[in-house]
């Protein structure tokens, strides 16, 4: 009989806790991950050509075109996006897979709103985005908590079934 109860104890500490505090990230893993988000982006800023918003986002264009339209709330934007980690790991591009994405501004991370209101048809800007517009101190997938991601962007079009008409 004591066995079992030994062995009922640690199998209910293993499922109430005990196991997700084997896996959870320690203070110091946190304390690295966000100084390195700190310095990447302190270092980043000086660079010529970086523009920062007051959120923190930082850009530099790559190309601009001659369009004035900017993207509305309810548009589809249409996109070509490349997107890597400071240390250079690709994480998710449409340019890889050859093919734009369509995409509602609602439906994306706060880095590429933000970033993305800047844009007109035909612009190509690089985003720096820090985690706190990103995925923060979860991370997703193959993103790191508190990772800074970059994003060379490419606004294709602004899908025109969905513009309607502009007020004059």
């Amino acid at each position: 009989m004591r066995p079992f109860f030994i062995l009922s104890i640690l199998a209910l500490y293993l499922i109430s806790g005990g196991f997700y505090r084997t896996n959870a990230a320690s203070k110091s893993e946190i304390r690295q991950a966000r100084a390195a988000e700190k310095a990447f982006l302190e270092k980043n800023k000086s660079r010529k050509g970086i523009t920062i918003t007051k959120s923190g986002l930082q850009y530099e264009i790559l190309a601009k075109s001659d369009s004035d339209q900017l993207p509305r709330p309810k548009d589809v934007i249409e996109i070509h996006y490349h997107g890597t980690l400071t240390d250079g790991t690709v994480f998710d591009s449409s340019l890889m897979r050859g093919q734009t994405m369509d995409i509602r501004l609602w439906d994306v991370i706060p880095g590429w709103v933000e970033g993305i209101k800047l844009m007109s048809p035909g612009d190509k800007y690089r985003f720096y985005i820090p985690s706190n517009l990103a995925y923060g101190s979860k991370g997703n997938g193959v993103i790191p908590m508190y990772a800074v991601l970059i994003f060379e962007l490419e606004l294709i079009a602004l899908k025109e079934k969905t513009r309607g008409k502009r007020k004059k």
